[in-house]
């Protein structure tokens, strides 16, 4: 079989190399491995031929697609327990109701954060995201952050 070359970051290029030698097996199948699992993860949405487009993708599969990496742009700016919340409003064909993401946030950037939140998310997911900080509702609305609780699910 022909082999390709794939261009990777010199710390990524350090981790195959390290995890190879450790577990004693070829950088080659340390990638293999992991581009299977990565896929394995997403399910249905990474198709066989690979001709769907990121915005052809639902809203809910392209969050699938990239929710680690939103977890951890989210991390980097101190918000934690992202949560999504559910809305009543039912999908009608050709429009989804936009994403809404209830997020613990740090106190310390203050108000604008879940803006600043809601702005990483819509980049990544190319698609309109709300973000409701889980910290504002518990200093100003404990009834408000329950029910935001009881309607959401753990990203």
């Amino acid at each position: 079989m022909a082999g390709h070359t794939i261009r990777i970051d010199e710390s990524t290029q350090r981790l195959v190399a390290d995890l190879a030698y450790l577990l004693d097996v070829t950088k080659k199948s340390i990638v293999s491995d992991a581009i299977a699992e990565f896929a394995e993860s997403r399910g249905s949405i990474v198709r066989a031929d690979g001709r769907a487009t990121f915005e052809q993708l639902s809203v809910t599969d392209r969050l699938t697609l990239r929710r680690s990496e939103l977890i951890r742009a989210f991390a980097a700016r101190d918000a934690s327990e992202v949560r999504v919340m559910h809305t009543d409003a039912g999908v009608i064909e050709g429009y989804e109701p936009p994403l809404t993401l209830l997020v613990t946030t740090d106190i310390g950037r203050g108000g604008g954060e879940a803006d600043e939140l809601a702005r990483i998310a819509t980049r990544m997911l190319r698609a309109t995201v709300h973000v409701e900080s889980a910290t504002r509702l518990e200093l100003f609305d404990h009834a408000g952050l329950r029910r935001a609780r009881e309607n959401s699910t753990p990203l």
